[in-house]
């Protein structure tokens, strides 16, 4: 017999919901206000018409005809402009608005046929007449050639206006009268016939963001159709959803040529309905008018579908890579005649396999000549380092200019793992895990003399081979820029005297994380090649990949899963993927500036600054997308201090599954370059095509590029003066390449007298303020300014010069006093948001006293409360002065015009345990006096170890005593704990003569707390058999590695609950998170030991590598395989000789420390005394396909803190500031929302799938038969 232990287990923690379902389709409502609405029914015409509550006019109207079809029509704009739907078009005299028509029932069309003769009404019901929401049911038999019914289909819709939108909800239901199929056919279900006409402006797009002929076919969560009616100047669109829970998920859909929509599940092959069954499907149909806003409209699909999960698109993903690995292998000119692009460009093959595979990077040099990282190393995001041997470094040139590669070089042959590079100085800077190495060609040989290689850097790891170091790029202020992904940590620091060489079979060192050293997990870093000084830029992020900087030196970035464009502000901390942040005092980190979502993921941003592109394109930032097999471009709109980033245009689309580019590069002609992996597994799980690599050129068919003398020539060849010059030329590319030969020319005292002259007369005198800031840089890195003269520049009337003198003044984080003393003038006085925000930048590299200056001045600005980046830079570089003078810092926040600082100021102080210097703060009535009391009571919440400071009681009387503070000051009150109870709590547990359930309470009061006092009593309190389950919950409470490693030594002497308990402690905190996934990964837990919520979680602490040990986590669907083995087994013979006194037991052990039934058993998920039990197919259903069909309170919920745990569970309770998770194996966990970093509302249940896999066959079989009993079962006799 197997052990069911460890099974009986993950039931007895399990919160699921799979036995109780909803009947009847649910909508959820969205935040907002509705507007009332009414129904009106009339009998003759079979017509029900939905108005606004005041209007005369119907906007929605369902026709219900006897004998014909039923349909939506019309359906009218929201603002009253136009009509959306058509009945019987020309082009299709049978499409009848919006409607729902099979094309293949047992063989027989439905869609093409509404009439009578195929159609019976049953009913057409009013089920809700009035309010915010109203509903109506429609009934129709569906007959055969007889006049016979075969399927009888239900109709229920429930209708609201939300935020200026009409939203629709069907739940459609298909009832077998006899065995149904549904056959093959490329169209046939719901489906939407808008007004179209010839020449009509108008678009499908999906939310793959597939348009129009490219969307047919295709598989997505929505489809929205945009036309221009009549009556309109701009688009009115509706928009379908499809649901998680619908089988086929995400569905294949109809788009034809005049703009119908519908999704079309039977495209994929037949499907069945057995006689006496019934078929749900729930869609979703959203009607606005306006612009398309994808994010938006995703946004309220994850609503529709209760997925609010950052990885609620992720089946685009699978939906991908199962593209990739069924795509047909396109030769490099076979892939460029499958592209498509506007009209006017044009692409071709510049280099590919066999002159190069496997390219990683590239990057250009003074020559124009591009230089490729052959990574062969590469293996799968978890394995390769240094295995092939034969990673290179390639020089690739174009001799003739016909845009063509015709000449390779090799310049460095067997380097291990090369993932970044960037020419300069005399030299190529190459990334290679752990090491940032300087290869030298000190001769211009074009080879590297490798004897003389440098170990400038090292210290970057390789745990997830897309997140290791990548990018390399020089910035305008001539620092060499990378970046590194977030579930790859690093601690960058000098080598060891010269450093280590990796090279062919060298296993990666082990002790990376150890010593002194710079830690990062996620974001922007800079090296200065002469200085040899290393920094973060900003911490965050998830797995960037690509950044640049604009005309006025702005970076920006793209990166991968989360949002994908950011504006990135040097000393920022921006969104995280997973996992916490450094400084637990940040409490809100800087988003997105996009406006709207791609698919993921993106790769190698570039701001197009060139002049062979026409205007329009000028300023655009580029990137490729894997999963969309494209070239996009976004739009950068200045706002405020930062930008709001817009999508521009799908530029080139590949039509290429096996297309892998993530890497981009303008060209010295002006042209876009991009790097393709390609590879037919597109997410790199593994390398199927090892002999592939290629890198495409893409021009306007007519350049508008200037040949001016020396455009192709050599660089390095030019003087001073002409590298001076091109600082003025239209294209960026060689006003860059000119300043890093210019600073490298400095560093080896070889500038030439009257080039610092020359540049300063371009900079005090010329016209174009791009060029003045190109000379500005310039004479930054080749040591043309002196700190009197950079000073003076603090005065320039652009904006984006001031803001620059300032950066490269704090550059070394000492600028002069002066300097300082005029920094506060211009926090206090300068217009502009741009220098403000460098300002707020600089607060952390001038001394203290200016800190408290500076940002006492930026304070006062009002006008930037709603800045997306002000408020939180201001508070990253003022937080850690708060700890050092609360009484200074309550001053600043009392005058404070930024309610976010003094709220933020408020709560650290609290965290200082300052407390009481806060309330007599309060006492004086400060304006500020709301948002302090905010940030007070956010800082309290959890806290259960301060006493009631003396003060409070006269200021908390005054405090009531004002209707604006007295909610507030109430809630603070409630907080203040008794910290005489935690210091009793921690000398209970360490006595062990005290009573057991005593010492159960302190330490799971002091764990709460996670003081540090427990830290060192929890290695011992693993030795109490006792007190081992809830000393294991205290450990994810901590973030150390040692605890991690304690727990896996002792794991094979644990219980099967106590294994249990230390699977979902490790995977809350992404230490712990990866040290579980190795062990899996190693074969020294066994995956069994793993239930599918603790994968899951896992998933999210570790990143998306964790699949590559696991295997596919987000599934969706029944195990048609294990369906169709259990029904074998679970005759009507076998349940009529079964041990239901057995199946009692069985049923005690598993399902019912959750569930009740006839009273007996848990309350975590509903009662199924009175769920449809006697149904064998009912029950299979259920327990096979768990996450199938779930209430909203028993959908799992992914929480993070701000101290990087993770928690899954179910919604037991939430308030305004508190939110109470039943959380599997443990009591309701109570989190205040003011830790919370991020929650995820995710469709599955938390019961895994496999339940029954433990069992033996007579245990499922006894089982099922308790299961179908109508009344209690005797308990076996002892």
């Amino acid at each position: 017999m197997k052990s069911v232990f460890l099974f009986l287990t993950l039931i007895i923690l399990s919160s699921a919901s799979f036995f109780q379902r909803s009947q009847t389709g649910s909508s959820r409502q969205p935040p907002g206000t509705g507007k009332p609405l009414r129904i009106k029914q009339d009998a003759k015409t079979g017509k029900i018409s939905v108005f606004r509550s005041d209007g005369q006019k119907p906007i929605v109207v369902q026709n219900a005809k006897p004998d014909f079809r039923p349909y939506l029509h019309p359906i009218n704009a929201p603002d009253g402009k136009g009509v959306l739907t058509e009945y019987s078009p020309g082009h299709h005299k049978h499409q009848t608005g919006l409607y729902w028509g099979f094309t293949r029932v047992n063989g027989r069309d439905y869609f093409h046929h509404p009439q009578g003769d195929y159609w019976r009404r049953v009913s057409a019901t009013v089920t809700k007449a009035t309010g915010t929401d109203v509903k109506w049911q429609t009934v129709y038999d569906l007959l055969d050639e007889k006049g016979e019914a075969v399927l009888r289909e239900t109709q229920n819709w429930t209708m609201r206006e939300q935020n200026g939108k009409f939203l629709l909800d069907l739940e459609w239901k298909g009832k077998a009268i006899t065995d149904i199929t549904i056959g093959k056919y490329d169209y046939g279900g719901l489906f939407l016939r808008m007004p179209w006409r010839e020449g009509i402006k108008g678009e499908v797009i999906n939310a793959a963001r597939q348009r129009n002929e490219k969307a047919e076919g295709q598989r997505a969560m929505w489809v929205d159709a945009g036309m221009q009616v009549e009556g309109r100047t701009d688009l009115a669109h509706i928009a379908i959803f499809d649901h998680p829970e619908n089988k086929g998920y995400p569905q294949t859909w109809r788009v034809d040529n005049q703009l119908g929509i519908g999704p079309a599940r039977a495209r994929t092959g037949d499907w069945k309905i057995e006689k006496g069954d019934t078929e749900t499907i729930r869609h979703q149909v959203v009607v606005y008018t306006g612009e398309l806003n994808d994010v938006e409209l995703t946004k309220t699909w994850s609503e529709f579908s209760g997925n609010t999960s950052m990885y609620n698109t992720s089946t685009l993903w699978g939906l991908a890579q199962k593209e990739g690995l069924e795509a047909k292998f396109l030769t490099p000119q076979a892939a460029v005649e499958s592209m498509t692009m506007p009209e006017g460009y044009k692409a071709n093959v510049w280099a590919s396999e066999p002159m190069m595979t496997q390219p990683m990077a590239f990057c250009w040099d003074d020559r124009g000549r591009l230089w490729v990282a052959e990574n062969r190393d590469y293996e799968s995001r978890g394995h390769g380092f240094s295995k092939a041997g034969n990673s290179r470094i390639l020089i690739l040139e174009d001799t003739n200019g016909d845009g063509v590669a015709d000449k390779q070089k090799v310049f460095l042959d067997s380097i291990a793992f090369p993932s970044a590079i960037a020419v300069g100085f005399d030299g190529l800077f190459l990334g290679a895990p752990p090491n940032l190495l300087f290869v030298p060609d000190r001769n211009g040989d074009d080879v590297a003399d490798v004897k003389d290689i440098e170990v400038r850097l090292t210290g970057w790891g390789i745990r997830d081979r897309h997140e290791t170091l990548n990018s390399l790029h020089w910035g305008p202020d001539g620092w060499l820029y990378g970046l590194q992904g977030f579930a790859t940590p690093s601690k960058v620091r000098k080598p060891n005297g010269k450093g280590k060489l990796y090279k062919h079979n060298d296993p990666f060192p082990e002790d990376i994380l150890e010593g002194e050293g710079v830690d990062i997990n996620g974001g922007v870093w800079r090296y200065h090649p002469t200085k040899d000084r290393f920094e973060v830029v900003a911490h965050g992020f998830s797995n960037p990949w690509g950044i640049d900087y604009d005309a006025k030196g702005q970076l920006i970035m793209t990166a991968c899963v989360i949002p994908h464009l950011w504006h990135v502000v040097p000393g920022g901390i921006y969104h995280r993927q997973g996992g916490q942040h450094f400084n637990p005092y940040i409490y809100n980190d800087i988003k997105t500036i996009a406006d709207h979502s791609h698919r993921s993921a993106h790769g190698g941003a570039r701001v197009y600054q060139s002049d062979a592109f026409p205007a329009s394109q000028q300023g655009r930032i580029f990137m490729a997308n894997i999963h969309e097999h494209a070239i996009l471009a976004d739009v950068l709109e200045p706002k405020g201090s930062g930008f709001v980033g817009h999508h521009g245009a799908d530029f080139l689309q590949a039509n290429n599954a096996q297309w892998v580019g993530f890497s981009m590069e303008v060209g010295p002609d002006g042209g876009l370059y991009v790097l393709d992996w390609h590879d037919a597994d597109i997410c790199g799980k593994e390398v199927l095509n090892s002999e592939t690599g290629r890198i495409f050129r893409i021009m306007p068919k007519n350049s508008l590029a200037e040949n001016w003398t020396g455009r192709y020539s050599d660089l390095t060849k030019m003087t001073d003066q002409q590298l001076v010059g091109l600082q003025t030329v239209k294209s960026d590319w060689h006003a860059r390449r000119a300043r890093i030969i210019l600073q490298n020319r400095a560093a080896k005292g070889k500038l030439g007298g009257q080039t610092h002259a020359q540049l300063r007369q371009l900079f005090e005198t010329n016209a174009n303020a791009d060029w003045r800031l190109r000379a500005l840089w310039t004479l930054h890195i080749t040591g043309g300014f002196d700190e009197k003269a950079l000073t003076k520049v603090l005065d320039d009337k652009d904006a984006y010069v001031r803001a620059w003198a300032v950066q490269m003044l704090c550059e070394d984080k000492a600028p002069p006093t002066v300097v300082q003393e005029k920094m506060v003038r211009m926090a206090r006085e300068d217009p502009s948001a741009v220098v403000r925000l460098y300002l707020a930048s600089a607060l952390q590299r001038v001394d203290t006293e200016s800190q408290w200056k500076i940002a006492g001045e930026l304070m006062a600005h009002g006008e930037d409360k709603n800045d997306h980046n002000l408020p939180k830079m201001i508070w990253f570089g003022f937080e850690p002065l708060v700890k050092t003078n609360p009484t200074r810092a309550l001053d600043l926040a009392a005058r404070c015009e930024i309610p976010m600082v003094a709220r933020f100021i408020a709560r650290r102080i609290v965290d200082a345990d300052q407390t009481p210097t806060l309330i007599t703060a309060l006492g004086k009535s400060p304006k500020t006096q709301v948002s302090l009391l905010e940030g007070m009571r956010d800082g309290l919440e959890g806290r259960t170890d301060l006493a009631t400071p003396a003060n409070w009681k006269t200021v908390y009387a005054k405090l009531k005593a004002n209707p604006k503070t007295a909610p507030l000051a109430q809630q603070v009150g409630q907080q203040f704990g008794d910290t005489e109870t935690a210091r009793k709590s921690l000398a209970t547990l360490k006595d062990r003569k005290a009573p057991l359930d005593q010492r159960l309470k302190a330490l799971k009061s002091i764990a709460g707390q996670q003081r540090p006092e427990l830290l060192a009593e929890l290695p011992a309190l693993l030795n109490e058999p006792n007190l081992r389950s809830e000393t294991i919950r205290a450990i994810a409470g901590y973030d150390r590695e040692s605890l991690g490693e304690l727990l896996l030594a002792r794991y094979a002497d644990f219980s099967p609950a106590d294994k249990l308990q230390v699977v979902q402690t490790m995977s809350s905190r992404p230490k712990y998170g990866w040290q579980l996934a190795q062990a899996l990964k190693n074969n020294k837990i066994p995956k069994r030991d793993v239930p599918t919520y603790a994968a899951r979680q896992l998933l999210r602490v570790v990143g998306s590598g964790f699949v590559e040990i696991w295997g596919p986590i987000e599934q969706h669907g029944i195990d048609e395989k294990a369906y169709t083995r259990y029904q074998k087994l679970l005759t009507d013979r076998a349940l009529l000789s079964a041990n239901t006194v057995k199946g009692r037991l069985v049923f005690q052990r598993t399902c019912g420390p959750c569930h009740k039934m006839y009273g007996e058993g848990g309350s975590i998920g509903p009662d199924i005394t009175g769920s449809n039990r006697g149904n064998v197919d009912y029950l299979l259903s259920n327990i096979l396909n768990p996450s199938g069909e779930i209430q909203d309170d028993y959908k799992m919920v992914v929480v993070t803190t701000r101290d990087g745990r993770t928690y899954s569970g179910n919604v037991a309770g939430e308030n305004e500031r508190q939110l109470t998770l039943r959380v599997v194996g443990q009591d309701a966990v109570v989190l205040n929302k003011s830790d919370v970093q991020s929650r995820e509302v995710t469709p599955n249940s938390m019961m895994p799938t496999g339940l029954l896999d433990a069992l033996t066959e007579d245990e499922v079989i006894d089982l099922v038969a308790f299961l179908r009993t109508t009344t209690p079962v005797k308990q076996a006799k002892k």
